[in-house]
């Protein structure tokens, strides 16, 4: 299953702050990293340098001001030329922040820096605002009954499977699960593999009924290449009913979401 990453390595920075709600989820995230969680120095200097911008973007920000605030020196006595401590520590800082992004951070949607020469921060955005990663859309067509009898029970089969493909995806988005997919609502047109339109995937099935027997068979089809991913049919030695559909729902959610899920894995 193909997962579009949008993340773009030569995005160009960004000459303004974020906003203040974005930039605080920035700092939450890299305090709580491994590298910034046991530092409490460095996490009080970056702190000081993001509310800084936060608050006075625009007005400079000098090595003699960071010494007083952050590292609480005698502003009657202190001296940045007898006292390196703010250019030891930014420098550590602009270290750690580059280990961050080359390790546990490498996904990280906004990287923050500290240019050579500077004490102010600058932002780069691996991924515009707003925009995140693009889920496929699996659309789940209604099911065709092809025995004379059972097309109350092919209907409530393809109800009873959309709700079960709907919580399991869902909970994914939000789960470790590596399974990232929409679920569309029925519909009554089959998506044209030559549009495309906004589904990835198209669920068919057909249902065959017994007195005593289902059968079930489902193709999950690329939309874009027109090419069926999956297939498999799904047998039942029981009379055709509620159970059977719940049964029926349960066995196949399980199998769809195994595929895409070794799919996303292999992906990565």
């Amino acid at each position: 299953m193909e997962i579009k990453r949008m993340v773009d390595s030569s995005a160009a920075e960004i000459p303004e702050p974020l906003d203040r709600e974005e930039m605080e989820r920035v700092l939450a995230s890299l305090l709580a990293s491994p590298l910034f969680a046991k530092s409490r120095r460095m996490g009080g200097l970056l702190r000081f340098l993001v509310e800084h911008d936060l608050q006075s973007s625009h007005s400079p920000l000098t090595e003699h001001a960071i010494g007083i605030a952050v590292f609480r020196r005698d502003p009657a006595i202190y001296c940045t030329g007898d006292d390196p401590v703010v250019r030891v520590q930014v420098g550590r800082l602009r270290r750690k922040l580059a280990a961050h992004y080359a390790t546990s951070g490498q996904q990280d949607p906004v990287r923050l820096s500290i240019p050579p020469g500077c004490y102010r921060l600058a932002y780069q955005r691996l991924r515009p605002k707003g925009i995140g990663v693009r889920h496929p859309v699996l659309q789940i067509q209604p099911f065709t009954c092809i025995t004379r009898d059972g097309d109350d029970f092919t209907r409530g089969l393809c109800e009873e499977l959309s709700c079960r493909l709907f919580e399991s995806f869902e909970q994914a988005q939000t789960g470790s699960s590596h399974v990232l997919m929409r679920v569309a609502r029925n519909s009554v047109q089959a998506p044209d593999p030559k549009r495309g339109g906004r589904y990835s995937y198209c669920l068919e099935g057909s249902v065959r009924v017994e007195p005593a027997r289902v059968r079930a068979s489902l193709r999950l089809v690329d939309v874009s290449q027109g090419r069926i991913r999956w297939s498999a049919q799904f047998d039942r030695n029981q009379p055709y009913g509620i159970a059977t559909q719940e049964d029926l729902a349960e066995s196949i959610c399980r199998s769809l979401t195994g595929y895409f899920a070794g799919s996303a894995m292999d992906d990565n």
